[in-house]
């Protein structure tokens, strides 16, 4: 088990997928009959498909499509961040 999870890399593919998981968590969230904690676990459903079509079925595609989405969601949630700590220093 150490072993697969060594071996896990962070390749082009992971980059990108998690640019497109971004983009849909994005639309995910202008919708409103989608609540906030479902978009999570429909983009690690949505990324795991992805991985499992277009790399194969090793076990260590479910460890890149959790990365990915894990990816996507920081990056979404270091951008909201960094926007409402600017607000908040604009308005003091």
């Amino acid at each position: 088990m150490e072993d697969l999870l060594f071996n896990v890399d962070v390749t082009p593919h992971m980059i990108y997928l998690s640019l497109i998981l971004l983009v849909l968590g994005r639309a995910l969230k202008e919708l409103s009959f989608i609540g906030n904690w479902a978009i999570l676990w429909i983009l690690l459903v949505i990324s795991i498909v992805i991985n499992f079509v277009f790399v194969d079925f090793p076990f260590a595609s479910l460890f890149e499509a959790i990365i990915s989405t894990s990816l996507a969601v920081t990056l979404h949630q270091t951008y909201k961040q960094t926007n409402e700590g600017v607000k908040m220093i604009r308005k003091t």
